[in-house]
């Protein structure tokens, strides 16, 4: 089961879909594997960041990891922060929230970015899972 959970306007729930069972693909995810996206605004995060992981600011994305083998875990998205990340980018915004939610997601599969080149190598991989989607 993928759920989006919208507080923000987003409105291309489907759309997000669909580009999860792109990524559930590609990685050879069961599709019985739930994931829950969250897309909220920056007082939300703020609160989520500073529960989870002790800091008082709001951020881009989280990621939570699933708590049993039937979940894959929980991505948090911040609209108002990824409005502005997408500007500065020169992305569209909806292109943008497709690079958090492949970055959420790679989250979720282990991967992480505790280093530069490790932070480098996974922006890679978002921008080539962006390449494939586009290419479809």
């Amino acid at each position: 089961m993928k759920t989006i959970i919208d507080e923000c306007g987003v409105n291309n729930k489907l759309y997000f879909k669909k580009f999860l069972d792109f990524l559930y693909k590609k990685f050879n995810i069961s599709q019985k594997k739930e994931i829950n996206i969250l897309f909220c605004d920056a007082d939300k995060i703020k609160e989520l960041n500073k529960q989870y992981r002790k800091k008082n600011t709001a951020t881009d994305v989280l990621s939570f990891y699933g708590y049993n083998d039937t979940i894959l875990g929980d991505i948090a998205i911040c609209c108002e922060v990824a409005k502005k990340e997408a500007q500065k980018a020169k992305m569209n915004e909806r292109d943008f929230l497709l690079f958090l939610i492949a970055h959420g997601f790679l989250h979720l599969l282990g991967y992480s970015h505790d280093n530069i080149k490790d932070y480098e190598a996974m922006i890679d991989l978002q921008k080539q899972i962006l390449q494939e989607w586009n290419q479809l």
